[in-house]
């Protein structure tokens, strides 16, 4: 029965870790995740530009994201668009707060992210880091390509669709 013993333990090991792997992979995409993040290209010699995208918070708990950051420019600040009447106007904003499973949308029009103060207006095709930043320091990151418009329900090209 010694033979027997290891074997069953080996068999039993086995089973248990093939029924751990979904659960790997379940706390592995709890993160908060960016989905079809790019940023508008602009003329040469422009020094600002918008981007845009959605980051979905998949962890249990809230998150706050508190500041944006790129390796494009000096500059990067969340702002969204108000309405006064007739006028539309463009507001810093500071904090979004994100509940489980909320998604925060950056879209032209509205809620969007401002590249600003940038020596060299980047050019199209070139990929610009986007990082949203947490308020207890994490860094949700993505590569943002840039392009002229935005990206079709046939876009498949970002890596991010599941």
């Amino acid at each position: 029965m010694t033979t027997v013993g290891p074997l069953l333990s080996a068999k039993v090991m086995r089973v248990i870790a093939l029924c751990l792997l979904p659960l790997s992979a379940i706390a592995a995409d709890d993160s908060p995740h960016w989905e079809d993040a790019w940023v508008r290209s602009v003329p040469p010699g422009a020094a600002v530009a918008a981007a845009y995208g959605s980051l979905t918070n998949r962890s249990p708990k809230p998150i706050a994201i508190t500041a944006v950051t790129s390796n494009l420019g000096a500059a990067a600040q969340m702002h969204d668009i108000v309405a006064e009447g007739d006028q539309r106007r463009m507001v810093p904003v500071e904090t979004k707060t994100l509940a489980p499973g909320e998604a925060l949308f950056f879209a032209p029009g509205g809620l969007h992210i401002m590249l600003m103060e940038f020596e060299q207006a980047p050019n199209e095709g070139d990929e610009i880091e986007l990082c949203a930043l947490t308020q207890d320091g994490s860094a949700i990151c993505t590569e943002a390509p840039v392009r002229r418009d935005a990206p079709g329900p046939s876009h498949h090209d970002s890596g991010h669709h599941h």
